[in-house]
């Protein structure tokens, strides 16, 4: 009897560890797939495609975690009518209900690719002033927006590439052609004969310079220059010296102090000048301050201006003598009687020399 007791306890410990393994899995299956773990609602929605989105993958609400993808199935096609591109696939998902209130009619899903190349989800964008989808409604959908844009910029660089591509070509055939500068140069046997007489004529000149020939030769290889230039640097350092001891011109005048004593005790006779200038001393400082020789200035200008008007005048006896015509008439006859006078007087000079002696 113990050893039968014995066989059924083993036998209930196996069922009892089985059965809570099973009640792990099923758990662990419900939280994964969205089972009766909570209240769940369905939502569809169409997309052009799903690739990469499988069955248990995510559905967020801009980017909180809200449920799962149920179902992936063509859309079927219905006789007579063309299929909309943008509604080719229908995808169904189950959602906490918690989030109904968030899921409205302005609401919008959409497929998100995690990374560059990552698991695609579901993304639903949070509604804002629509009314809530009820159960098995449709979320209207649209084509994820940054893998279309990388797929734009990879046709976009594709096509640059190509381009380029061809733009090469034609220049490496241009080239192979002899075309151009640079087809010339590897192309034309007297562009090579050119450039190698070039090379050798370098050379030349190398050789001579290392060997001391011509001007840059004696340069290089000759210790004269350096021997003149270490000569007028030590002259220079001398002259230095000299400056620094305060020999020559140049020297006393930087470090001769002589120099900037006079230059001050010029300035300051030049300040004493203009300060007895200023205060009316000697006959600049009258000049510049007493107001006589300018009111003597003044009437001399108006004795003058006085003077030419008299002259300018007719009417008086220096007035006369400027703008009266006799007088000129009067000097050009008596000119004229002198002359004749003069005239005679050579002529016969004892006509007017007489000399009468009387003896009282």
């Amino acid at each position: 009897m113990a050893q039968r007791k014995q066989l059924t306890w083993t036998e209930l410990r196996v069922g009892l560890f089985v059965l809570v393994g099973l009640f792990v899995l099923a758990a662990a299956i419900f939280y994964v797939t969205g089972g009766p773990l909570g209240p769940k609602y369905r939502l569809k929605t169409y997309l052009p495609e799903v690739s990469g989105l499988s069955s248990g993958a995510p559905v967020r609400v801009d980017g909180v975690e809200v449920g799962n993808v149920e179902s992936i199935r063509l859309l079927p096609r219905t006789a007579g009518k063309t299929m909309d591109k943008n509604k080719n696939i229908e995808v169904v998902m189950r959602v906490d209900r918690r989030y109904q209130g968030d899921i409205l009619t302005d609401s919008m899903a959409s497929l998100v690719t995690e990374g560059l190349l990552g698991n695609r989800y579901v993304n639903i964008s949070r509604g804002l002033t629509g009314t809530p989808i009820p159960d098995s409604g449709v979320i209207p959908g649209a084509e994820e927006k940054a893998m279309k844009e990388v797929v734009e910029r990879s046709a976009d660089l594709l096509g640059n590439l190509q381009a380029l591509s061809t733009e090469v070509r034609e220049l490496i055939a241009g080239v192979q052609a002899g075309r151009g500068s640079l087809g010339k140069l590897l192309t034309d046997d007297q562009a090579y004969y050119h450039l190698n007489n070039v090379l050798a004529k370098g050379d030349t000149m190398l050789t001579n310079i290392q060997q001391g020939q011509g001007t840059l030769g004696k340069l290089v290889t000759s210790d004269e220059i350096y021997s003149k230039v270490d000569q007028g640097l030590d002259n220079v350092n001398v002259m230095l010296a000299d400056m620094r001891a305060g020999k020559g011109t140049i020297g006393k005048l930087i470090y001769d102090p002589t120099l900037y004593d006079q230059a001050k005790e010029a300035m300051a006779n030049g300040n004493s000048m203009l300060g007895d200038a200023r205060a009316g001393k000697g006959t600049l400082g009258k000049l510049i301050t007493d107001d006589t020789l300018y009111t003597k200035l003044r009437d001399t200008s108006s004795n003058l201006a006085a003077a030419s008007a008299k002259l300018n005048d007719n009417t008086t006896t220096a007035g006369k003598l400027f703008s009266d015509p006799k007088l000129y008439d009067n000097l050009a006859g008596l000119t004229g009687d002198m002359r004749l006078l003069i005239g005679d007087f050579r002529q016969n000079p004892k006509k007017f020399l007489h000399i009468k002696i009387t003896l009282f």
